[in-house]
């Protein structure tokens, strides 16, 4: 059978050339060592490397030496480097035509020369190693000299105190400031025992047991230490424990510092934080801690709140300056507390000029009336300051009888509310809580909190309700009215609209965006339209800017609008409402009188100030003759004056009709019309 062909019988293969040689023992090289160069960086050097061996086996073998310390150089320095680099390189002579002796000197200076290389870096790493080695240890010695150097600074002039403490509990050091703390000259040779109270050492032995045992890496205990002279005092102790170098515990660095003063300053800054600064007295935040805690325990005869502030206290601060101020509520304090010493109360400053009493009630306890008198009996006696001779009043606002598990803050509100409705009735009043009206008023202020949201959300509305002569053949003017038609309360009246709106401080914008509204519908028709004004707008200093504004804005005539001044605003010297009245006046605005009563004073006010129109309050009753004449004159002195009597209301036709016997000329109400609506109103 013929053989095959192999590849033996094919001619002598191809010689590869430089560059394919030095692609393959760079490859080679590669696997042996890591060389921080690029793959076509090592084939170039490699490369060059080749052109010296060629130079060397023509010329001198010697040359050769440079190839092995450049390989060193190139970090070719693995274990196999060197073999592959022979590997690679004898191929290469012979493939230059070298004979055996000439490949062999350039290999051997490759060789020798890689081998010296290798030692020199060798060499020059293991004194890097060395240099790095000493200097790390050089920088340790120095780090743990400073450190130990620090240390004695800190343990020699540290205020706290500093101890070194065996395992045992023996003080092997100790600072000066421990001794000082300790108030002993010295503590060698004592331990842990001797200074720590036998009641607090388990704590104390428990927490350093902790730290021994690696279960803890610090601790902070306030154990009491035994002075020279046996005396017990707080400190704060901190802990931590050393270690040696196969990581076993060696002994304890103990910290103590002396924090009585801090604890009397904690005491005092709670002490401030409850009591009032001036008076010493207990402040809010005080009482309401002491009514929670009466308020969950079961007193037999109950717990009674007395709510006062002092009455005109603002005279005495004005009139005769802070300082006489501050010493009066000093004084006021001093009087409170004496009158219930012999009762189990708390007498609180709440804030300003206001005080409160909390009275845990006994058999013998006084009772409410009684009490009260003897506060104002108390208060009422003159104390000089100087020449001057000072006395105060106070309203009272009394809850007799607290309910067990009423919410602290819950009750003070209602002791806020009753002591405003005292105040209502006038200065150096008293009154009791009454529940039902502290709820009517609860709602009614609720509604006044929600106003401005509700203006906002289109709620309230101006409405038109006209004002007719009593006989009926005509309207005088129609009138701008508030309505709000509230989502749970049902529709709330003008009247109520802004009294509630006065409360807040609403009524000053709700009132111009009322006038403007009116006035936007009362351009489409020939009728005057009237206002009224309530105090705060009769006195802003910004009516007149506002009524200009609106009347050049929407193009009523001022003619045509009819605004309704409080009498008792305008006889006030101290109002800006005559002030308003004058300029609006001058502006051809109609003026009228409203609230008006009939005092002689009230008529030459009307006659002065040149009113058109009087509004007087509507009677429910018939009046009798007596009261018949006295109305009949006074609607006289109106029309002398100059002006127009209104009724308001007019609620039906005999109140109409004996209004008009009295001679009064126009009314407003539901005898005129029924409801009053957000559009002009007809002629009738």
């Amino acid at each position: 059978m013929d053989r095959l062909p192999s590849q033996d019988d094919a001619g002598p293969s191809r010689r590869p050339g430089r560059d394919e040689l030095a692609r393959d023992w760079a490859v080679q090289i590669s696997r042996t060592a890591y060389i921080p160069l690029s793959a076509a960086k090592v084939a170039e050097e490699l490369h060059e490397l080749l052109n010296v061996v060629a130079e060397a086996v023509a010329e001198d073998p010697a040359l050769a030496s440079l190839v092995g310390t450049r390989l060193v150089e190139m970090h070719c320095v693995g274990a196999e480097s060197l073999a592959k680099s022979v590997e690679v390189l004898a191929r290469f002579v012979v493939q230059e035509g070298a004979d055996a002796q000439r490949a062999a000197l350039v290999i051997g200076a490759v060789s020798a020369a890689y081998t010296a290389a290798i030692q020199a870096f060798v060499l020059e790493q293991q004194e890097s190693v060395s240099q790095a080695l000493l200097r790390a240890t050089r920088a340790v010695q120095l780090d743990l000299q400073a450190s130990e150097e620090r240390f004695e600074d800190i343990f020699a002039h540290s205020s706290t105190g500093i101890a070194i403490v065996g395992l045992d509990g023996e003080l092997k050091r100790a600072n000066e400031a421990l001794c000082t703390i300790l108030r002993r000259e010295d503590v060698a040779g004592m331990t842990l025992t001797d200074l720590i109270a036998p009641a607090d050492l388990p704590l104390v032995d428990d927490a350093l047991a902790g730290l021994r045992h690696g279960r803890m890496r610090r601790v902070e205990e306030r154990p009491r230490l035994i002075d020279h002279d046996g005396e017990h005092f707080r400190v704060l102790l901190a802990a931590t424990v050393q270690k040696d170098a196969e990581d076993n515990p060696r002994r304890y660095v103990v910290m103590i510092d002396d924090d009585s003063q801090l604890t009397l300053l904690g005491g005092r800054l709670q002490y401030q934080s409850l009591h009032d600064a001036l008076t010493g007295l207990p402040n809010r935040q005080y009482l309401t801690t002491r009514l929670e805690s009466l308020l969950h325990s079961d007193i037999e005869h109950g717990v009674t709140l007395y709510h006062l502030d002092l009455d005109a206290f603002a005279v005495i601060t004005d009139g005769l300056g802070r300082e006489i101020g501050d010493r009066v509520l000093k004084l006021v304090a001093e009087r409170l507390s004496s009158v219930f010493a012999g009762e189990k109360a708390m007498v609180a400053r709440l804030e300003g000029d206001e005080f409160a009493v909390l009275v845990e009630n006994g058999p013998g306890t006084p009772d409410v009336d009684t009490t009260v008198r003897t506060i104002e009996h108390e208060l009422a006696e003159p104390a000089y300051f100087g020449r001057h001779g000072v006395a105060v009043s106070a309203t009272i606002g009394v809850l007799p009888r607290l309910h067990p598990g009423d919410h602290p803050a819950e009750v003070l509100r209602a002791s806020d509310m009753t002591l405003r409705r005292a105040k209502r009735s006038g200065r150096r009043q008293w009154g009791l809580h009454d529940a039902t009206q502290d709820k009517r008023e609860q709602e009614e202020l609720a509604l006044a909190a929600v106003m401005p949201g509700a203006w906002e959300n289109g709620e309230i509305e101006v409405v038109f309700n006209p004002v007719v002569k009593l006989d009926g053949t005509a309207r005088v003017c129609v009138e701008a009215e508030l309505n709000w038609r509230h989502r749970d309360a049902g529709l709330i009246p003008h009247e109520k609209c802004v009294s509630k709106a006065e409360h807040t401080g609403l009524m000053l914008p709700l009132g111009e965006w009322m006038v403007r509204r009116a006035a936007e519908t009362a351009c489409e028709h020939e009728e005057v339209l009237a206002v009224c004004l309530t105090e705060s707008l009769a006195n802003s200093p910004d009516l007149v800017r506002d009524v200009r504004r609106v009347l050049a804005d929407t193009g009523l005539p001022a003619g045509r609008l009819l605004l309704g001044f409080p009498v008792h605003v305008l006889a006030s010297q101290d109002s800006e409402a005559a002030d308003n009245l004058d300029l609006l006046s001058g502006m051809g605005i109609r003026i009228g009188a409203r609230d008006f009563e009939g005092s002689t004073a009230e008529i030459e006010l009307v006659r002065s100030l040149g009113v058109t129109a009087v509004r007087v309050k509507g009677r429910r009753q018939k009046p009798d003759e007596l009261v018949s004449h006295v109305l009949s004159d006074l609607v006289g002195f109106v029309h002398e004056a100059g002006g127009l009597v209104v009724v308001d209301p007019v609620e039906d036709a005999e109140q109409r009709d004996w209004w008009a016997s009295l001679g009064a000329d126009a009314g407003v109400g539901p005898v005129f019309c029924g409801q009053p609506t957000t559009e002009w109103p007809a002629a009738g």
